[in-house]
């Protein structure tokens, strides 16, 4: 009736063990960046809200809102032709471009990329396309983010061929 019931673990099954749970989390982490990929938030949910971004009196003509879209940064311009909301995330390598007032323009320091604020067209620099757009609306003394503006363009990849 003295029946003791003994559970030893070596130094090699603990170390078993372990590997196994740092492979199961790695094993997990690559398995939820599938899923993500494959089942991405909800587009409805981004495109058709309405995101407040400033009150057209706390940006006067000339100047810059900042603001966050969908989880990218973006910028507002109040340009005298009106508003301009564009994606401020480089399209060369991805750098934060942010408003130049002295040179009418939207920077990107990284490698000088120049940006035209009424258009978000490269104006200089390596940049391989313009910023992406993002449509807005002026109601109620407000201005309001929609959603991104379709490009309108095929991105296409030029290769370079250098001599054989």
């Amino acid at each position: 009736m003295n029946d003791k019931i003994t559970f030893t673990i070596t130094r090699r099954k603990l170390t078993e063990i372990l590997m196994g749970l740092i492979a199961l989390f790695f094993a997990g982490g690559i398995l939820a960046s599938i899923l993500k990929y494959l089942w991405p938030q909800s587009a409805a949910k981004g495109e058709n809200a309405q995101i407040k971004i400033a009150n057209v009196d706390e940006v006067p003509t000339g100047s810059v809102r900042k603001f966050m879209f969908n989880g990218k940064a973006a910028i507002l311009l109040h340009m005298p032709a009106g508003f301009r909301a564009f994606g401020s995330v480089c399209t060369h390598l991805g750098c934060i471009a942010y408003w130049k007032p002295e040179e009418n323009i939207v920077f990107c320091p990284c490698h000088l990329g120049k940006f035209d604020p009424n258009t978000g067209a490269v104006i200089s620099g390596p940049p391989p396309s313009p910023l992406p757009a993002i449509d807005i609306v002026v109601k109620e003394g407000a201005v309001y983010a929609l959603k991104w503006k379709d490009p309108g363009y095929v991105k296409t990849i030029s290769f370079y061929a250098g001599a054989v």
